[in-house]
């Protein structure tokens, strides 16, 4: 009850700070709805040319089939956690940065364009991937350990995995393998805040109300959410694969990003840079919807 009031009255005192937290139950949401369909999206990407799994649906059999329900919800606990945190910076930083750019440009009533919210995203991609690299690295080595029938895990958990990746391989060649590429493909949110606010341009002159008529019903952050994952996985889905092949790898020496692009393409062809996309897709329309519906929600409530 006190750490509400406190939180209550220090949200009314700086109003940007409702940012932050919205954030927060942002990625909550998006984690609890998603985090099945990535860890196929994961397997299906990292396997290779020996390949364990003829599709996604066989993927998801064979995983359920040998290591239980538990196998698909591999690596969520620092997610679930993580996320909640990630998703606030970016958020945050991504709507309070909007705003800004909206005031600075002298946009009508302060209310930002197209444009704005996708050059701000740029910013914010960039910035959010320092925070996001080491748990998506961490996720995605727990994500392809297949220890069915009993056989043992090189890493019991989360903590487990950041300690002995980072004692074999260290800060850089481990913790924040694959950097680069995580880089890019949080930069690639100018289509994720761009298509969700394509969306709500669309619905506002049907469904908007309050006195700016711009106001939406919570059921619009639902469809600009679907909008912004599909847009933000057509922007970056091979970025992505190649992300997740450096980050999975368990050699210790450096993978380069350029390296990796030329040995998959080299041993794979270019089909390769689409394996896992239709877990992925499935993913992202529930999953971001989720989450900005989290984030309207908690918006509307701290209003």
């Amino acid at each position: 009850m006190c750490v509400s009031l406190f939180l209550f009255c220090y949200i009314a005192k700086y109003p940007a700070t409702a940012k932050y937290i919205a954030g927060y139950v942002s990625g909550m949401s998006l984690v609890a709805s998603g985090h099945p369909f990535d860890t196929i999206k994961v397997r299906m990407q990292t396997q290779g040319t020996n390949s364990k799994f003829t599709s996604a649906s066989d993927c998801v059999k064979q995983t359920i089939s040998k290591e239980g329900f538990k196998g698909i919800y591999k690596g969520m606990s620092t997610p679930l956690f993580a996320t909640g945190i990630i998703n606030a910076l970016l958020f945050g930083f991504q709507m309070n940065i909007v705003e800004t750019l909206a005031k600075y440009k002298g946009r009508p009533d302060d209310r930002p364009e197209l444009i704005d919210t996708m050059q701000a995203a740029l910013v914010s991609g960039l910035y959010i991937s320092m925070f996001v690299t080491p748990m998506e690295g961490i996720k995605s080595r727990l994500q392809v350990q297949y220890n069915a029938g009993g056989e043992k895990a090189k890493y019991s958990g989360p903590a487990d995995c950041a300690r002995q990746v980072y004692k074999e391989q260290g800060l850089f060649r481990g913790i924040y393998r694959g950097w680069f590429a995580v880089a890019l493909c949080r930069m690639s949110n100018y289509a994720y805040f761009g298509g969700y606010a394509l969306m709500q341009s669309i619905l506002i002159p049907r469904f908007g109300t309050g006195p700016t008529g711009k106001d939406l019903p919570l059921w619009a952050s639902l469809a600009g959410g679907s909008m912004a994952g599909v847009c933000y996985w057509l922007s970056c889905y091979p970025l992505d694969v190649i992300k997740a092949r450096i980050q999975a790898n368990p050699s210790a020496s450096t993978v380069s990003f350029l390296g990796t692009i030329k040995e998959i393409y080299k041993t794979e062809g270019l089909k390769a840079f689409g394996k896992g996309f239709t877990p992925c897709a499935l993913r992202a329309i529930p999953a971001n919807a989720a989450a900005f519906f989290g984030y309207e929600t908690a918006m509307k409530l701290m209003k």
